[in-house]
């Protein structure tokens, strides 16, 4: 078969149009989890219509770019994710609810969306999205620390006596989960780039972030992930590239715990000088190496200490004793007993549940009163109450797929530093939202789902060029005119 010019001008044209229509999906994504984090975590319709428009659009793009492929169908979570979506729509009609389980069933095949349109990205506009989301993890963990700095807005969240970061998502936990998430991918990055100044700076600022929600959860989560960042990428690569950013973010947060207490006024000025300082020791650690950085490390922080403690209006450990006293251990009443409810839920309801969204949490407090929660604090428990052992075993089956799907895609070359630590670092924000999912009812924000199924399909290869089904169009060859064949 001989191919003209015309021929090589069209393939040409019909490769820039892809690549312009799936960058351009891209984009949308991008401005999908933007207006996601930045409006509450899209819980409430009126950030869920637009959210949801950006995502279709998206998915409408990027398969226009490049069409649906086997592959694409034979992808285990899209199967898994499907299952369980008619499982909730066929929930909600079991109990007579109509339409109860269609909030659960489209979040499900936005999921799938995502994943598909991720995949159809090229290396720079993956690179140019995973930027994006790290620049708005940055703006959220920002709107967080003058929430609580300054007492700004519904950006900070009283409870317990204290002010903690809720920043645009107004819930702490929630801000923790995005923050923690998007912390691991750019830890994970920094190992195969040690040093970088902007990846140091980016991972202090969000660590920063996520220590001003005083999230329990989050701490928990964090911790899980830079384990499995360690298990990964070595424990003394991981170590390397995480002393920096969480040195300066613990000074950042020791400046910024005296706006905490309730009780006390604002210390912005403060709060201001231990971020700066903060941002500085990361980036100075960043820079050495071996014992000349853990000198200046340890020097540092016991001067910041030493210079700290005895500060003005109850100097910084009366502080830090509040917090601890209110974030620092174990005690939960009202979250054990709305577990204690779900439980019993689960008992009465084994198989298909109560329903979506209408489990009824309910149970006496210390004061003989009655205790409501809509939420169990925990999706793996709320799935059981109200989808019953069928929908939790479905579930179990997605995540089990999401996680084969990410070891497959995992690079084997040696030579894709860049690509192994990116990878490396989803893994490990993968497994601390997984965690985190325990603890809160972080599944209900769709903005915090799709942004981590979004750093999940950075890393999956292309789908095969196979289309999902072939044109029963015979294939012509062109003949090569006179001229051609002398030449």
């Amino acid at each position: 078969m001989v191919v003209t010019g015309a021929g090589r001008s069209d393939a040409r044209a019909d490769g820039a149009s892809e690549r312009w229509t799936t960058q351009l999906a891209g984009f949308l994504l991008l401005g999908a989890v933007t207006a996601g984090l930045l409006g509450q975590g899209a819980y409430y319709p009126s950030v869920q219509r637009p959210f949801g428009v950006l995502i279709a659009l998206a998915t409408l793009l990027g398969l226009a770019g490049r069409p649906l492929t086997g592959d694409d169908l034979r992808l285990l979570p899209v199967v898994a994710a499907l299952a369980l979506a008619a499982w909730a729509v066929l929930g909600g009609a079991l109990v007579g609810v109509a339409g109860a389980g269609v909030g659960p069933a489209v979040l499900l095949v936005g999921v799938i969306a995502v994943l598909l349109v991720c995949r159809r990205l090229g290396h720079d506009d993956r690179e140019l999205l995973l930027a994006g989301v790290i620049g708005i993890g940055l703006l959220v963990a920002l709107a967080g620390w003058l929430g609580v700095a300054g007492r700004v807005g519904s950006w900070a969240f009283p409870a317990q006596g204290l002010w903690r970061a809720s920043s645009t998502l107004t819930y702490p936990n929630a801000t923790a989960a995005v923050l923690a998430a998007i912390s691991l991918v750019v830890l994970g990055r920094l190992i195969g780039t040690p040093g970088s100044l902007p990846l140091v700076l980016a991972a202090t600022g969000l660590l920063t972030g996520l220590a001003a929600t005083m999230s329990r959860a989050g701490a928990l989560a964090l911790v899980v992930g830079l384990v499995v960042l360690a298990g990964l990428r070595g424990l003394r690569a991981t170590v390397r590239a995480v002393v920096g950013p969480v040195a300066g973010a613990l000074v950042a947060t020791t400046g910024l715990l005296p706006s905490m207490p309730a009780a006390s006024p604002p210390r912005p000025a403060l709060a201001l000088v231990g971020l700066g300082a903060g941002l500085a020791l990361a980036a100075m650690v960043g820079r050495l190496r071996g014992w000349s950085a853990l000198v200046l490390l340890g020097g540092i922080l016991l001067a910041a200490v030493i210079g700290l403690l005895p500060s003005a209006d109850g100097g910084m450990g009366d502080a830090a004793q509040q917090v601890a006293g209110a974030r620092v251990n174990l005690a939960s009443p009202d979250r054990t007993g709305a577990q204690q409810a779900a439980l019993r839920l689960v008992a009465q309801h084994p198989l298909t549940g109560t329903g979506p969204g209408q489990a009824d949490l309910r149970w006496k407090g210390h004061d003989h009163g009655t205790r409501l929660f809509t939420y169990v604090h925990n999706e793996y428990l709320q799935v059981a109450a109200e989808f019953g052992l069928v929908g939790l075993v479905l579930l179990a089956v997605l995540l089990v797929a999401i996680t084969r799907l990410l070891w497959r895609a995992r690079p084997t070359s040696p030579a894709t530093t860049t690509t192994t630590t990116t990878w490396a670092g989803v893994v490990a924000a993968a497994a601390a939202f997984a965690v985190h999912s325990g603890f809160d009812f972080v599944w209900h924000l769709p903005a915090i789902v799709l942004t981590v199924t979004l750093l999940v399909g950075l890393v999956l290869p292309a789908p095969d060029t196979a289309p999902a089904y072939m044109p029963s169009v015979p294939v012509q060859e062109e003949e090569p005119d006179e001229n051609q064949a002398a030449h």
